[in-house]
């Protein structure tokens, strides 16, 4: 445990390049419902917002209820000459995560990101009312912030964040989210 920590923190260090004025952005989504007699996605896009302002926009519909046990696993890609592995392949418990967050783990990253811009904030069993829409999960309007990459901080380049969630051990569903950091800035 110790060596994963210290790997980690020198793979950091020694992977940043300047980071001064930061401008991240998508560049591209792409969702799909590994089994698609469990869900399916009516709105899987991106959105111009404004000048340089890309927003994601995501609505899944969940076809099987309830959800009793829910897995995650997060991968990071950076292109190189295609998509290669970067820094994190993890997987974790998301309803053990949504009873007991810790703010140390990887997914607590990504959840308070999201979690402004989307409906997601049922514990598990997923199964919250009779309202056929609170069962779907809808992320709107979500915008990249140079504040999402404070801690765990990336070198310029083109990156991939690779999403895949199970219930009862079987892939479900997958989320790939394109985006950049270190863009320079366009006057």
């Amino acid at each position: 445990m110790r060596f994963t920590m210290v790997r980690l923190f020198w793979t950091i260090l020694l992977t940043l390049e300047h980071r001064g004025e930061s401008i991240t952005r998508h560049t591209n989504v792409k969702c799909e419902a590994l089994d698609k007699s469990f869900a399916e996605f009516p709105v899987c896009n991106l959105k111009v917002l404004g000048r340089g302002v890309i927003a994601e926009n995501m609505h899944i519909k969940l076809l099987k209820l309830p959800v009793q046990k829910i897995s995650v696993n997060i991968a990071v890609y950076k292109k190189l000459s295609g998509y290669h592995p970067f820094l994190f392949n993890v997987t974790a418990d998301l309803c053990h995560y949504l009873k007991h967050p810790n703010p140390m783990n990887l997914l607590h990253y990504i959840y308070t990101a999201v979690k402004p811009f989307s409906n997601f904030n049922h514990s598990c069993p997923y199964n919250v009312s009779t309202n056929l829409i609170y069962h779907d999960i809808v992320v709107k309007d979500f915008v990249l912030s140079d504040q999402m990459f404070a801690k765990i901080p990336y070198p310029k380049g083109n990156y991939m964040l690779s999403i895949k969630f199970a219930t009862d051990d079987v892939w479900r569903i997958r989320l790939n989210t394109y985006f950049d950091v270190d863009l320079e800035k366009q006057n």
